[in-house]
Parts: C-alpha cells; structure tokens; sequence
C-alpha cells in the first residue's frame, strides 16, 4: 500500500474525508442555525460566501487532510494496543491542542461560550473517527516498532 510520512495514504484519505464530512453535519445539517446565529451572519454575509463556496470547500479538505494526516503521525508514534488506545490518544490531542487553541478565540475575541463548545464538539468527534478509521485501516493506534 502507498505510505506518507509512513502512513496508509488510503487510510488517510479515507480518514479526510470522513472528518470532513462530520464537519459537514455538525454545520451543514444538525447545527447549521445555532452556528450561524453564534457567529451572527448576516444575510448579505451568507450571501457572499455561497458565492466562494467551491474554494471553502477545497480549503476546508486540505484542513482536514492535514489533520489527518497529523492525528495518524502522533497516533503511530505514541500509539498503544489497539482502538481504544488509539481513541483515547486522539482525545488527549484534542483536549491538549484543539480545545485550548479554540478557546483563545472565547478568551480573546469574545466569542460566545456555546460556539466553542460547539466547535470543540465537532473536533472532539472528528479527532475520533479519524484515530477510529486510520487504526481500522491501517493499525496507526499500535505501537509501532519504530517508536
């Protein structure tokens, strides 16, 4: 199987893509009003990004991609024995680096407390499906013999 950086380059697309698409329900289905009424859009506002909708898209892949691809480098170093493992390990990268860089935003720009909860929810969710896919697939949450 094709490797970068020594991971499964399969699992780690297919990994993309499926935090790109919790993404897409927590904003784009199940809390696409608490989001929009959080960051105050306007209509005009609304309106605007539609029409830039294909590059947000396609910035929002390559986010996720470098995600991704991050979890399973820091999952295959310091994995453990198995899913659980490597579950666990994807929530103490959230809780240590996606939790705390959102909350300067909260902290900083004075952004409502309900957005970073929900903006920590989807990362929590995601950082786990993608440890859940890359394992499945390719075993990332085990210890390596290179570590």
């Amino acid at each position: 199987m094709p490797r970068i950086f020594g991971l499964n380059i399969i699992a780690v697309l297919i990994s993309a893509i499926a935090l790109f698409f919790v993404g897409f329900l927590f904003y784009g289905v199940m809390f696409e009003e608490l989001w929009v009424g959080l960051h105050g859009f306007t209509e005009a506002e609304l309106l605007a990004a539609e029409e830039h909708m294909a590059a947000g898209m396609l910035h929002g892949f390559l986010i996720s991609l470098v995600t991704a691809i991050f979890i399973g480098l820091a999952l295959e170093r310091f994995g453990g024995d198995g899913m659980m493992s490597a579950i666990k390990g994807a929530v103490l990268l959230w809780a240590g680096f996606a939790v705390t860089t959102l909350a300067y935003d909260f902290v900083y720009a004075l952004q409502p407390f309900m957005l970073l909860v929900l903006d920590a929810s989807h990362l929590l969710v995601g950082f786990v499906v993608v440890a859940i896919v890359q394992t499945a697939l390719d075993g990332v949450g085990v210890k390596s013999e290179y570590a």
